[in-house]
């Protein structure tokens, strides 16, 4: 009777919980992307491949860009967070100093150190928070030129250039547009980096807007509005390329795909070029894009770390650029490895890659997210109210130093 007792037992155990290798459940990674739905269904497809390879399973969670700071510092509060994030190339110093995610160049240093060598240098500069890293860059997105070829047949390679041109332009009632960063930091940063100046010291424990250099940068940044007919409003760039009255224009690479399919009747007569080059002899342009880290919360540190190298792998890279292309959605690969490689017009990749090698993006520093504000303040100042530019920039230097001293 206690044997039959015994076998019912194991049968009713066998029964509910299967074989002894299913009762341990199935390791899984949570990962939040700041983007689309279907840029996270992109990164749950390319999981696939991982699970099979490494029997991990990894579920991606959209989150707007809206809602995902405050979602972000929640979670870090609540004791709730991914395994994985994805966000601004900001907010992981600001997540980190406040002991929310882990180093990853402390904890991976070697795996760091080879990645960092596989990257923009300018987007790195953004990521690395006085040689602390709290992510390493997911995607990219630059700033670069495009332009009516058939109206413009050689793009302005200098500010002198740039200037001419749009003299030119003017007398025939056509001009220029910025669809990124008009009247904005965003806007500004590439002529103070080609004017040779810079938001602050290379420790970034000054703020260095009241030099000449961002002086010089405001200026000419100010006259493309004053005097050379830049719209002061936002105008799409598809429109403005389409009819040709603004048949230059600064924006973001995403654009590319999006003027391709909105305005296929000037097919073959537009271009893109690199930024124009200032007194610097540099056409540095803005860079910027996602971060991708892990969480101090997250139990499964060493799986997450895998799984970041294996989205950093070009051949994931490519199949993640592709449905990015599919979807419009067109973010660029950080790891210059990928380039050899990538399924791009060469004409477009020989762009934006020279553009990309001379790129800066926003600061790492704590404070940058509140810092902007007085940039931007800075601009309004100078171009709508036409304010002294050094007068502007040395308020600004000095309520970005005072937001400096309230991080440390």
């Amino acid at each position: 009777m206690k044997r039959i007792l015994l076998l019912l037992c194991i049968a009713v155990l066998l029964s509910t919980f299967g074989c002894g290798t299913k009762i341990i459940k199935e390791k899984e990674l949570v990962m939040w992307l700041v983007g689309s739905e279907s840029q996270a269904m992109s990164v749950n497809e390319v999981a696939k491949e991982f699970l099979a390879k490494t029997g991990i399973k990894v579920r991606c969670e959209a989150v707007s860009w809206g809602e995902a700071h405050a979602k972000y510092l929640i979670s870090i509060a609540g004791g709730v967070t991914p395994d994985i994030g994805t966000m601004g190339l900001t907010w992981g110093t600001e997540f980190g100093t406040l002991g929310a995610m882990i180093d990853l160049g402390e904890m991976f240093p070697e795996d760091v150190s080879t990645i960092k060598d596989k990257i923009f240098p300018g987007i790195w500069e953004s990521v690395d928070y006085r040689g602390r890293v709290y992510g390493i860059p997911f995607d990219m997105t630059e700033q670069i030129m495009y332009y009516r070829n058939d109206i413009i047949p050689h793009p302005p390679e200098t500010w002198f250039a740039l200037t001419e041109a749009l003299k030119e332009l003017k007398k025939q009632q056509k001009g220029m547009i910025f669809e990124w960063g008009s009247l904005n930091w965003i806007g500004y940063s590439a002529y103070l980096w080609q004017a040779g100046g810079d938001y602050y010291n290379d420790d970034f424990s000054v703020c260095t807007l009241d030099t000449e250099e961002a002086a010089r940068g405001m200026e000419f940044f100010a006259k493309l509005y004053s005097e050379l007919g830049v719209p002061k409003t936002q105008i799409p760039l598809e429109q403005g390329m389409r009819t040709g009255d603004f048949p230059l224009a600064i924006s973001g690479n995403w654009k590319i795909v999006e003027l391709m399919i909105s305005a296929p009747e000037i097919k073959d007569k537009w271009s893109i070029a690199p930024l124009p080059k200032g007194p610097s002899g540099k056409g540095t342009g803005f860079i910027g894009g996602r971060i991708m880290g892990i969480f101090a919360q997250s139990g499964n540190k060493n799986e997450a770390w895998q799984f970041i190298k294996f989205l950093f792998e070009p051949k994931t890279q490519i199949a993640l650029y592709e449905k990015a292309w599919q979807a419009q959605d067109t973010y660029l690969p950080p790891n210059m490895n990928t380039w050899d490689v990538l399924p791009m017009d060469e004409k477009f990749k020989k762009v934006l890659k020279a553009q990309a090698l001379d790129t800066k993006g926003p600061p790492p520093i704590v404070v940058w997210e509140t810092s902007t504000r007085f940039v931007n303040q800075a601009i309004q100042k100078v171009v709508l109210t036409k304010v002294d530019t050094k007068k502007a920039l040395k308020e600004a230097t000095r309520l970005m130093n005072a937001e400096l001293k309230k991080g440390r």
